[in-house]
C-alpha cells in the first residue's frame, strides 16, 4: 500500500499558494469573474435571435413578458448595476494592471481594490433585478433545448471563466497550474476517470434500485436524430464545465478561503453554501419555493458542495471531485434527464422532478460514493494548513 505522508502533501496548505496575501485573491477572483462575465456575453448573445427563429411563440411571450417586467424599478436597478459594474471594472482593470504588470504600490493597489468591489456589487444587484423575471429568463435558456449550437454555446462560457483564472494564476501567485489542480507530482487523470465511472455506476444502480419502488418509472423519450448531437457535446464540454466548477469553487475559493480564515472547515462551509445559492434560478429551486419546501430542495446542492470539498480532502487534489462532477452531469444529460431541467437536453430516459425526494436522492449517493472513495483511496494523517 502506497505510503501517502511520504508522497503527497495538503492540497490547502498555506505554503502551496505562493507568495501572496489576502488582496492577491481578491484581485484573481475579481479576473475569473469578470473573464466569465464576458464569455456570457460573447457566447449567449445570439439567444434571443435563436428563439425567434426556433420558436417565434416562446419569442412572442417572451416579449410580453419583458414589457411587463421592466417597471421603473427594475429599469433603475438594472441602470445602476450596470454603471456600478462599468466603471468599477475599468478602475479594477487600471488599478490591478498598474499593480501587477507595473509598479507595485498602495494607490494602484486601493483602486483596484475599490474597483473589484464596485463590480461584485453591480453584479449582485443586476442579478437581484434581474431574479425578479425568472419565467422570462428561463424562456430564453430553453433555446438550449431545442438547438445543439446553443447548448453548446452556453456551454462555452465556462473556458473563458477558466482562463481568467488560469491567467492570473500564473501572473499573481507564479506557480506552475498543476498546483492549482492537485498537491501531487503530476496531474492523476486516472483518478478522474476513476470517480467518473463510480459516479456513473452508483447513480444506474440507485436508479435501477428506487425504481422498483416507485409508481412513476422513467419514461423512455429516446429519439436518435435529437440525441446523438447532444451527447457528443455533453462528453466533450460538460466536463469542462464541471471541471471550471470544481477548480474555481473547490479550488481556487477554498485555497484563499483558507489562506486567508485558517480554517478549511469554515471555507468549505461558505462555498458550498455559495455553490447552493448559484443554483436558486434552477427550475426545481423555483418549484421549491412555491411549494414552501425551498430549504429542503436547495439542501442536495449544499451536500454536493461539501462532498465535494471532502473529496479533495481524501485525494489531497481535484481529481475525485472533478470526475464525480463531471459524472454526474453527464450521466443526467444523456441516460435519465427530468423535466424543466436546468440542462435541458433530450436523454434516452425522463423522470418527473420531485424536488423534496431528489434532493434525499442526492445526499445517499454522494454518501455512497464518499465511502467508496475513502475505501479506495488510503487517506493520509492529517497536516497543519498554517
Amino acid at each position: 500500500m502506497q505510503d501517502w505522508t511520504a508522497t503527497s502533501m495538503n492540497y490547502y496548505d498555506r505554503n502551496m499558494n505562493g507568495n501572496v496575501r489576502w488582496y492577491d485573491w481578491i484581485a484573481v477572483f475579481w479576473l475569473t469573474i469578470v473573464a466569465w462575465i464576458f464569455g456570457q456575453l460573447a457566447f449567449t448573445s445570439p439567444f434571443l435571435d435563436m428563439l425567434r427563429d426556433l420558436n417565434p411563440e416562446a419569442a412572442d411571450q417572451l416579449n410580453e413578458l419583458m414589457n411587463a417586467g421592466m417597471t421603473t424599478d427594475v429599469i433603475a436597478q438594472i441602470g445602476f448595476a450596470s454603471l456600478l459594474f462599468i466603471i468599477g471594472g475599468l478602475m479594477a482593470a487600471i488599478g490591478f494592471g498598474v499593480h501587477y504588470l507595473g509598479t507595485k504600490g498602495r494607490g494602484s493597489l486601493v483602486t483596484g481594490l475599490i474597483g473589484a468591489f464596485m463590480t461584485f456589487a453591480g453584479g449582485g444587484i443586476f442579478l437581484l433585478a434581474n431574479g425578479e423575471m425568472g419565467e422570462a429568463n428561463g424562456l430564453i435558456l430553453s433555446v438550449v433545448g431545442l438547438s445543439p449550437v446553443a447548448y453548446m454555446l452556453m456551454l462555452l462560457t465556462f473556458p473563458a471563466a477558466l482562463g481568467g483564472l488560469y491567467l492570473g494564476w500564473k501572473l499573481v501567485h507564479k506557480l506552475p497550474l498543476k498546483d492549482l489542480h492537485t498537491a501531487w507530482v503530476s496531474f492523476r487523470w486516472r483518478r478522474v476517470f476513476e470517480s467518473f465511472l463510480i459516479m456513473w455506476v452508483v447513480l444506474a444502480a440507485y436508479g435501477l434500485f428506487t425504481s422498483q419502488f416507485s409508481e412513476k418509472s422513467p419514461e423512455f423519450v429516446f429519439d436518435a436524430a435529437r440525441f446523438l448531437p447532444y451527447a457528443i457535446l455533453s462528453l466533450l464540454l460538460l466536463p469542462i464545465q464541471s471541471a471550471t466548477e470544481e477548480i474555481v469553487v473547490r479550488g481556487y475559493m477554498n485555497k484563499g478561503l483558507t489562506h486567508i480564515l485558517r480554517s478549511k472547515w469554515v471555507a468549505f462551509i461558505l462555498t458550498s453554501g455559495l455553490f447552493m445559492a448559484l443554483h436558486l434560478a434552477n427550475p426545481e429551486a423555483q418549484a421549491g419555493a412555491e411549494a414552501g419546501n425551498l430549504p429542503i430542495v436547495m439542501s442536495g446542492y449544499f451536500f454536493f458542495g461539501f462532498a465535494c470539498c471532502l473529496m479533495v480532502l481524501i485525494d489531497d487534489g481535484l481529481e475525485s471531485a472533478i470526475g464525480v462532477h463531471a459524472g454526474n452531469n453527464t450521466f443526467a444529460a444523456i441516460f435519465v434527464n427530468y423535466e424543466n431541467s436546468a440542462l435541458p437536453t433530450p436523454s434516452i430516459w425522463q423522470v418527473k422532478s420531485e424536488p423534496t425526494s431528489d434532493a434525499v436522492s442526492v445526499i445517499v449517493i454522494l454518501m455512497i460514493v464518499l465511502v467508496i472513495l475513502y475505501a479506495t483511496r488510503r487517506p493520509k494523517r492529517e497536516k497543519s494548513i498554517i
